[in-house]
Order: structure tokens, then sequence, then C-alpha cells
């Protein structure tokens, strides 16, 4: 057996950057769309954009799916040369039967189809209402909102996994709804700005900007709410990942990853011919016309492959650091990441959109959350241990 071999100092910290540097251009990049006219949370282009880039994970499974088969050819194989041998009962049959039944009994990889195209059908469901209320907050308070799903996955995982909650875990869970509701006082404060964002709307149709209070809670509910949908997809996987029967396997996560892309990409693909095209004119033309002037055609189209890409690398780095350093370290970078995109999009787009703009109860609600979620998923290292 062959000693697994632990992952450099730099590694790890090649994989975070990546992990890092692709999660805010996934965030950024779609607000830059959004303000471009481009993108709309009716039109579910970029929620398409980056379930091309998962299920693109699946290239990174092609090496062990060819030696695999590779291997079973050369099972074959041994099995027609047994026929050929002119002695039977000699050492050689016998130690080509014993590797068949020891490739027999090996346990098996299966994969439920439906389990993990219920998981698609939840996943786009909830990246959906993730995406209206996105462009309803801006990008800073959605990745703030959005860190807390790791909160809601040790609830869902409490209630029906039979996972136990500390009281520290218990406190955190209480801070992180307080870190929460002081958002509204921050979005409060916004409303009193007077200079109006360029016109802009989160589904493609006439809707108020997101600097008032009311369309800008109605995001922070519905970003809320998504999040806890996130929840409820990466519980489901967290069942797929670890539920096996006797002598069976449960799917690797590139391939959950690759799975789930995929059969998200063709209920996208669906949606956007059946609604997206129809309604072009709507939904993308006349918002494209509002912002001008607006970035090129080349541009746009070029930020869309880049989602893709973007996807692929922050999905491919996930899962290498999942593997390497654990779901409780990607949490902690997930915090670091709301925390600095927090920061960008203040800088970026406060200009344009007065809902982006950082004030007081809007940073103590960033710290807050952030804090907290650090402090769970520090307690839940502790556990593990």
């Amino acid at each position: 057996m062959t000693k697994q071999v632990k992952p450099t100092l730099i590694s790890i910290i090649l994989y975070e950057a990546l992990f890092l540097i692709s999660g805010f251009f996934s965030t950024l990049g779609q607000q830059f769309l959004y303000y471009q006219g481009a993108a709309t949370g009716l039109s579910l282009l970029t929620n398409t954009a980056t379930y091309l880039g998962m299920a693109a994970v699946g290239f990174l499974l092609l090496p062990g799916w060819y030696g695999s088969r590779k291997n079973n050819d050369d099972i074959n194989m041994a099995s027609m040369t047994k026929d050929y041998q002119l002695l039977p009962g000699t050492e050689e049959e016998t130690s080509i039967d014993a590797q068949n039944i020891i490739n027999t009994n090996q346990p098996k990889e299966v994969v439920d189809h439906k389990i993990i195209f219920a998981a698609a059908c939840l996943d786009v469901i909830a990246n959906f209402a993730l995406t209206i209320g996105f462009f309803y907050v801006g990008s800073g308070m959605y990745q703030v909102i959005y860190s807390s799903v790791v909160i809601w996955c040790a609830i869902l995982s409490f209630f029906f996994l039979g996972r136990k909650i500390s009281f520290v875990q218990s406190i955190s869970i209480i801070g992180v709804s307080v870190g929460l509701a002081l958002s509204a006082l921050g979005i409060n404060q916004n409303k009193e700005l007077t200079t109006p964002p360029p016109p802009s709307s989160s589904t493609g149709t006439t809707m108020p900007h997101s600097y008032h209070m009311s369309n800008t809670m109605f995001g922070m509910l519905l970003t809320s709410f998504a999040t806890f949908g996130y929840a409820c997809v990466y519980v489901v996987s967290d069942q797929i990942l670890t539920a096996r029967a006797p002598n069976t396997l449960p799917p690797s996560p590139k391939k959950v990853c690759f799975l789930v892309g995929t059969y998200g990409s063709l209920i996208s693909f669906i949606y956007i011919i059946f609604y997206t095209i129809p309604n072009w004119n709507i939904l993308i033309t006349q918002e494209m016309v509002k912002k001008i002037p607006h970035s090129s055609n080349f541009v746009i189209i070029l930020m869309y492959f880049l989602l893709s890409f973007s996807s692929f690398i922050h999905n491919f780095a996930y899962y290498w650091l999942m593997k390497e350093i654990g779901n409780v370290s990607t949490s902690i970078l997930n915090a670091l990441r709301a925390i600095i995109v927090f920061g960008l999009s203040h800088m970026m787009f406060c200009k344009i959109d007065h809902g982006q703009c950082l004030n007081i109860w809007k940073g103590w609600s960033a710290f807050i959350v952030v804090g907290f979620v650090t402090i769970f998923s520090v307690s839940k290292a502790r556990e593990s241990k």
C-alpha cells in the first residue's frame, strides 16, 4: 500500500488562492453583468454559466475512468487467456481465478441518478432565488448572508441526520442571526441617500431600485431563504456522499459535482429555450438599452465565458481543499471571502448603486456574521479531532 503524500504548504496556499480569487470573480462578475443590463434574475444566464463550469469538472474524471477501463480490459484479457491453458489446474489458472474473486468482492461505486437529479432540481430552484436576491441586495450583503450557509447546514444536520450541536455552536447560531438582523438597520440608513443609482431591475422588468428599503429587505429575505435552500442541497449531497449499502461505495465528490452541473445545465437550457429566448427583448435588450453607454457585446460574451471558467476553477479548488484540509477550513475561507467581497463591492459599485455602500451597521453586521461563522467552524474542527 502506497503511503499518502501530504500536500505542501505552497500547494495549499495556491489552491486557497484559486478558491478565493475565483470566488471573488464569480460574485463581482455577475454584479458587473447586472449593471450592464446583460444579466437579470429571470434570464438564468449567469446560473447556466455556473452549471457549465460545474459540469466541466467531469474532465477531471477522465484519467480515472480511462485507468479503470484499462484495468477491466486487462482482467478480461487474462480471463480469455485462461481458456487456452494446456494444463488445467495449474498455479497460473488458480491465481487468475483468485484475482477475479478479489475484483468481484471489491466494493463498487453506485450512483443513484434519481437522488442526484432531485438534488440538481433543488439546486436550480435555490440558485434561481439566490440570483434574484443577489441582484436586489448587491454583491456585498449577498456574500455576507450566504456565508451563513454553514449554520443552516448544522441546523438541518441536527434535525435530519442526528448530529449534535454544542453550546458554543448554539451561541454562534444566535450570533449569526443577530448579525443578519443588524443588516436591516444598514439598509434603512442607505434609504436616506437621495442620489439614485442607474435604472436597474432584478428580474428584467421595471422594478424599484435596490436602495429602497422595502425592495432590499425583500432581497435580503429571499437571499436568506435561498441560502437555506442551498443548505438543504448540501445536506442531501452529504447523504449522497456518505450513505452506502453493503459492498458499495458512494460516488466521489467530483462525480457528484459533474452530475449536478450536467443536470443543472440541462434544466437551465430548457428554461432558456422556452422562456429566456422568447422574452429576450424584455429581459436583456431593453435592459442593456437603459444602461447605454455599456460595455461592448464582446466584453459581455467574454465575461460569460470567464464566469464558466471561474466556476470550474472554483469547484476544482473546492474539492481539492475538501479532500486535503477539510470542510471546516473551507468554511473559514468562505467567511474571509465574504469580508473581502463586501469591501470590494463598496469600492467598485457604491458610486453607481447606493445599495452597495458600506455603513456602520452593515460593517457590524458583516463583522458579527463572519466572526461567529468562524467560531462555529473552529468549534466543528475541534469536535472532529
